[in-house]
């Protein structure tokens, strides 16, 4: 599945219009009547519905909507927020059927008694088009937070006023929907958090495109799912041996935290890697082989650079950082992999913070590196406070892998992956039960595993976090949130494998 930008669905609409042939007028009604579609089943005969309509597009797709209830013989009263007739010819047109139908169209300043006596609250308000702010001293922002406190079913139509939903912020205040009814397609912002929290349950209205114009429209970002899966992970042939599915390298685990490399080995693994060399010092090498004997070990003595810089050279992919401590020998092999590996580099944990004294090293890398931070992490390497990364991930996962030349794994609810190429994807599955130290390890090696088998650094980013995600999310119904631990994730995900 692909969700597109607010600029895409415009363009989108002008196809219809301009080369298909398809009247403006139809796609709004196609629109409203989809979504009345999907309103019904909720609605009980004696509820009061309130529409909140605006001044454009998405305020037409609230008068049409209010329209067939009247008819459907609803209860069903029309705030005309502005004032105002719309401003495009389409929303004059199903705004005066409105009005000649009977449909109560009420002034802006009686919202508050319209609201409080409401059991389903629809937002028409902004629609894609918002990228402002809406302040909770505005009388908009009061009525918005109004409707927010209301024990009422509350459904936007398209996107809830006040997200951006090209790249997910709330600036101010925001409607916060049960569900949205959303045109054509998801439009990117609105699975990345803030934005997602105030979507609710998100359902598709289709208005109508045909299919040749649906091939034709540019898609933003990729949301992973099983056929995904099942295009992108290579099938394995019968005839092959150890060597034919790759050599991970792990520079990972300290005496500390061995329980990383554990983790990381453990899924890396199980999610097929051919062979697995863990490189470390031999006090952390003597931990980690009682609790692993699938892996080669090889102990680092008098110059860990140069020794790894070595093993490397047989390596299909090298994962570095996780559990690794910060010790300037770390420093000194994590930037001499950088600028020297021949093969994808995926850099977890310790190694982001080593990274942050000096990311601009990352423009040095032979092979496209993967970064796997945590807010916390890409606040350090953007230098940002974490709520300013949290309100805006998009477009700064994005402009880092773009200015860096590396593949950032975003992670988090709503896990952002942006390729220096500009590919995006963001990520659907998961729950709070992956909210625990360890979590992160297992994703490192899941996506290490995969780019040592072949799979396109990108690609095994998104394929390993949708994974990582969908394994939770089957525990969760085993094991519930609370209980999911980091370890049960890797026989988890080798199920899921093909």
């Amino acid at each position: 599945m692909y969700t597109v930008s607010p600029s895409t669905i415009k363009y989108a609409d002008s196809l219809a219009v301009e080369k298909y042939g398809i009247a403006d007028i139809t796609l709004m009604k196609n629109a409203a009547k989809s979504c009345f579609e999907y309103i019904y089943p909720k609605l009980s005969s004696n509820d009061r519905i309130a529409v909140i309509c605006g001044k454009g597009n998405n305020g037409g797709d609230g008068y049409e909507i209010a329209r067939i209830l009247k008819k459907e013989w609803f209860d069903v009263i029309v705030i005309n927020v502005f004032d105002c007739e719309p401003n495009t010819e389409t929303s004059r047109t199903v705004y005066n059927a409105c009005k000649a139908e009977g449909v109560s169209i009420v002034p802006f300043s009686q919202w508050e008694a319209v609201l409080g006596h409401a059991t389903v609250i629809i937002d028409a308000l902004f629609g894609v088009g918002f990228y402002g702010s809406i302040s909770e001293n505005d009388e908009i922002g009061r009525m918005l937070c109004f409707c927010n406190r209301q024990n009422a079913l509350k459904i936007a139509i398209d996107t809830p006023s006040g997200i951006n939903s090209a790249d997910g912020r709330c600036n101010g205040i925001s409607f916060t929907a049960d569900f949205t009814v959303t045109m054509a397609y998801i439009k990117t912002g609105m699975l990345s958090y803030p934005a997602r929290e105030y979507c609710g349950e998100i359902l598709i209205a289709d208005i109508g495109y045909p299919k040749e114009l649906c091939e034709e429209v540019e898609k933003d970002a990729i949301v992973a799912d099983d056929s995904y899966i099942k295009d992108n992970i290579p099938k394995r042939k019968s005839n092959t041996h150890k060597g034919s599915f790759g050599r991970l390298l792990m520079y990972c685990g300290s005496p500390e935290m061995t329980g990383a490399a554990v983790l990381s080995a453990t899924a890396a693994i199980r999610s097929g890697a051919g062979l697995v060399n863990i490189a470390r010092d031999r006090e952390t090498i003597k931990i980690l082989q009682t609790h692993l004997i699938e892996p080669i070990f090889s102990v680092l003595s008098g110059n860990p650079e140069a020794e790894v810089i070595t093993l490397c050279e047989k390596a299909s992919a090298t994962l570095i950082g996780c559990g690794m401590g910060q010790a300037e020998c770390d420093r000194n092999v994590l930037y001499s992999l950088i600028k020297n590996a021949n093969c994808n580099l995926i850099i977890d944990a310790d190694g982001i913070n080593l990274l942050c004294e000096n990311k601009l090293i990352l423009k040095e890398a032979v092979k496209t590196p993967i970064i796997t931070p945590h807010p916390m992490e890409f606040a350090r390497l953007c230098r940002k406070s974490v709520s300013e990364v949290q309100s805006d991930r998009i477009n700064l996962a994005k402009e880092f892998a773009k200015e860096y030349g590396c593949v950032v794994v975003l992670k988090g609810a709503g896990t952002v992956i942006a390729s220096p190429d500009g590919r995006l994807a963001i990520n659907t599955s998961g729950n709070p039960g992956l909210s625990k130290g360890g979590s992160g390890d297992v994703l490192a090696g899941l996506i290490s595993s995969l780019v040592c088998q072949g799979v396109e650094a990108f690609k095994a980013a998104v394929i390993s976090v949708y994974l990582h995600g969908k394994a939770a999310d089957i525990l969760k119904e085993k094991i519930g949130e609370y209980g999911l631990i980091p370890s049960d994730l890797p026989m988890e995900i080798a199920k899921l494998l093909p």
